[in-house]
């Protein structure tokens, strides 16, 4: 298992998976790209579902459109260029952002595809939702992220305040 991963179970508690894994070279094919090895890990490992019942991974083939992975590469695309054309400022070219999570609050991880062919050291942006200029760039992949925030190593200002839940040990709610 890799080591984010399997310090992300640590602090949080798989759920039994009972659905089948995603065909990751179909979901490739079918993007164009390869993705993060910590993502597809993450994913097989906890399957669709929400860390402390609010954030939520975009699954592949996810029942629901908004969390669905490949939907948002087209959704993503069309929203950042718009934000880039208007002048916003972004933490990379709209081209190399791909959003891999929402919270409850409307606030977005973006994966920061960069370099392109080397997803596995993609690092991850958090963008605040109330205020589209606010980001928040860990150096680090997805599953590092998640393990440091829901262990409360790290305090990302543009996620809420109480998120994780501060006197509670973090779940994870399967769908």
């Amino acid at each position: 298992m890799n080591g984010h991963v399997e310090r992300l179970t640590r602090a949080v508690a798989p759920p039994p998976r009972q659905e089948p894994l995603p065909d990751w070279a179909g979901v490739e094919s079918t993007l164009g790209f390869g993705l993060p090895g910590d993502y597809k890990e993450l994913v097989d490992v906890y399957g669709p579902g929400k860390f402390d019942d609010f954030l939520a991974i975009l699954q592949p083939h996810h029942e629901v459109q908004r969390l669905d992975l490949l939907h948002s590469v087209k959704e993503t695309a069309e929203l950042l260029e718009a934000y880039e054309s208007s002048g916003e400022t972004l933490p990379a070219p709209a081209d190399r952002l791909l959003a891999v999570g929402l919270t409850d609050n409307g606030d977005t991880l973006y994966w920061l595809r960069d370099p392109l062919e080397s997803p596995d050291q993609w690092r991850v942006a958090v963008n605040a939702a109330r205020d589209f200029d606010e980001w928040f760039v860990f150096e680090g992949c997805l599953s590092d992220f998640l393990a440091a925030v829901l262990s409360r190593e790290l305090v990302v200002p543009v996620l809420a305040d109480d998120f994780p839940y501060p006197d509670k040990t973090p779940v994870y709610l399967p769908d």
